[in-house]
C-alpha cells in the first residue's frame, strides 16, 4: 500500500492541502511542538480542515506523535472519514522505526502502541483496508512491543497467545510472567485473566480464594469493551466454587 508516501496529495485523501508552514513560520521547517501549538489553535477556533492539513503536513516530516495521532482518527472515524486503511499505513510508518525510538521518550510509548494496533489488524484481519488474517505476524507485533517497549497491552495480547493453543509449558509460563507484568502496570484484562488461571490451576499453583478475589476486582474495573468476558469469567467462577470459598473472595474484596 502507498496511500500516504507519496506527499500531500495521499495524504489528505486526495485534495489540495491548504495550511502552508511557509506563510505561518520563520523556519523552513518548524519544530514538532510549534506544529502541534499551531494545530491545538486551529482546532481551539473550530478550523478543523487546517488542523487536520497541520496533523498531516507534521505526520509527511515524519513527527510520529502526528502519525499516531492520525492514525487513531482514520480508526476511529475522528474528525475524519472512517478509512482502516489509512490507519493501518500511519501505524506502519512508527513501526516500521522501531529501532529509531529511545527509551523513556514519547516516541518510544507510541511505537509500542503502534505495534499493538498493528497486531490487533492481523490478529483479527481487515478485508476492507485489504489485510488478511495473519497470525504470526501479530504474534511479532505482540512480542516486539511486550519485551522491547513494555506495553501493557502488548504484554496481555502476548500473554492470551502463549496461553491458547497447543502451546509448551515453557511458553505457558511465559504467558503467565507476560500477564503478570500487564498486571502490575494495572491492566485489568491482565488481572482477570490471572485470576481464572488461578481459579483453575493452569500453569500455577492453585487458589481459589485469591483467583475469586482477582475475578471480582477485575469485573469492578472493567472497561465496556472487557466487561461480557470478564464478567463471564467472573460468573462462571463463582457458580463453580464452594459457599466458603465465595464468602471467603467476598470479605477479602470487601477488605481492600
Amino acid at each position: 500500500m502507498a496511500l500516504i508516501a507519496n506527499g500531500a496529495v495521499l495524504a489528505s485523501g486526495g485534495k489540495a492541502r491548504a495550511f502552508d508552514p511557509k506563510k505561518v513560520f520563520k523556519e523552513e521547517k518548524p519544530s514538532a511542538k510549534k506544529l502541534f501549538r499551531f494545530y491545538l489553535k486551529k482546532k481551539e477556533e473550530g478550523d478543523e480542515d487546517e488542523a487536520l492539513d497541520v496533523l498531516q503536513y507534521a505526520a509527511e516530516q515524519g513527527n510520529q506523535t502526528a502519525q499516531w495521532k492520525l492514525g487513531k482518527m482514520y480508526e476511529s472515524g475522528d474528525s475524519v472519514a472512517r478509512d482502516p486503511a489509512k490507519a493501518f499505513e500511519f501505524y506502519k510508518r512508527i513501526a516500521d522505526h522501531y529501532g529509531e525510538a529511545r527509551p523513556n521518550t514519547p516516541e518510544w510509548a507510541i511505537t509500542g502502541k503502534a505495534m499493538v494496533a498493528l497486531g490487533h489488524y492481523y490478529s483479527r484481519g481487515m478485508p476492507e483496508a485489504g489485510i488478511t488474517v495473519d497470525q504470526n505476524e501479530a504474534r511479532v507485533m505482540y512480542t516486539t512491543a511486550a519485551m522491547y517497549f513494555r506495553d501493557s497491552d502488548a504484554q496481555f495480547e502476548l500473554g492470551k497467545l502463549l496461553l491458547e493453543g497447543e502451546n509448551t509449558q515453557e511458553e505457558a509460563r511465559q504467558g503467565i510472567r507476560m500477564l503478570q507484568l500487564a498486571d502490575q502496570k494495572g491492566h485489568v484484562g491482565a488481572l482477570a485473566l490471572l485470576g481464572h488461571a488461578l481459579v483453575e490451576g493452569e500453569y500455577v499453583q492453585q487458589d481459589v480464594v485469591r483467583g475469586l478475589t482477582m475475578l471480582t476486582r477485575a469485573n469492578e474495573k472493567a472497561t465496556p469493551d472487557m466487561l461480557p468476558w470478564i464478567n463471564g469469567l467472573q460468573q462462571e467462577a463463582f457458580a463453580l466454587a464452594s459457599v466458603e470459598q465465595r464468602q471467603q473472595a467476598i470479605a477479602a474484596v470487601q477488605s481492600q
